[in-house]
């Protein structure tokens, strides 16, 4: 059975699944897609292109769907937004639509995304992320799943973050994170994430493997692309978890690595 209150608009061509709710003053705009048993929250807005999957939360004062904030962006350009099942977007927080013809901004399953905080155009925010309160990603960012933004934290435009890192809280971050990595500061690497490995039952001999090859890889002089093509050559891509940390810095990225901080100034237990 669906529920919507009736203080609430809804557009036409709304597709509403089993057991949705929309509450009290929402606003759901023509052409939106809501999964079963999904709620939109009271005052909260889902603008056209949206698509909402199953036993979700768009919680109270939430837009969805909003035009990026970009002067250069056409109004009339047609794109969308997309969450997966079982994600919760809470109070006051905002995704924009892509900037892109027909493109979407993505936030997968699974995920949080707390009170406040911003996802702006283009971004792909990938299974299980986590973005605490009042943090926000510029446009084109890329989470890696189960990376965890802490509040406050802001992301430059174009940066990717690697799975499993974390951003401490009002971190900075202007160059791309390797995945299974904790950064704080102005984009500097502290260590491995080792709290989200064991919570994710990663095996005891990739773990101490993926230490290794981090311990490696910073010791190491010249272009971090350098590095990792020695390394795997070497045989450090034995693993899953250390082929993805290596072959990070393979890609082309448009911000650059981030690199370690200095270890007199850390007290991380890598």
């Amino acid at each position: 059975m669906l529920s919507i209150h009736k203080t609430a608009i809804v557009g036409e061509d709304v597709s509403l699944g089993d057991g949705s709710k929309i509450g009290a003053y929402a606003t759901v705009e023509n052409g939106v897609s809501i999964g079963h048993g999904t709620t939109i929250g009271e005052h909260a807005i889902v603008r056209s292109g949206t698509v909402i999957g199953n036993g979700s939360l768009i919680d109270s004062f939430a837009v969805i769907g909003g035009i990026p904030q970009d002067i250069s962006f056409d109004v009339n350009l047609t794109s969308g937004v997309a969450i997966g099942d079982n994600t919760s977007v809470r109070e006051y927080a905002t995704v924009h639509r892509s900037a892109v013809e027909f493109g979407t901004t993505m936030v997968g399953s699974n995920c949080m995304l707390q009170s406040g905080t911003h996802v702006a155009h283009d971004c792909e925010v990938g299974d299980g992320a986590v973005i605490a309160s009042t943090s926000i990603l510029g446009g084109k960012v890329k989470l890696g799943k189960k990376c965890f933004i802490g509040g406050g934290a802001a992301v430059h435009q174009d940066v990717t973050i690697g799975e499993y890192a974390i951003l401490a809280g009002t971190c900075a971050a202007s160059l791309d994170i390797p995945p299974y990595t904790i950064a704080a500061g102005d984009s500097l690497v502290i260590g491995i994430n080792l709290i989200a490995l064991h919570r994710a039952d990663i095996p005891a001999e990739n773990i101490s493997a993926l230490r290794n090859c981090f311990r490696e890889f910073y010791v190491r002089t010249g272009p971090f692309s350098e590095r990792a093509k020695s390394m795997l050559a070497e045989g450090y891509g034995k693993f899953e978890e250390t082929e993805k940390f290596l072959n990070f810095f393979l890609r082309n990225s448009k911000r650059g690595f981030a690199h370690k901080r200095c270890k007199i100034f850390s007290h991380e237990s890598e």
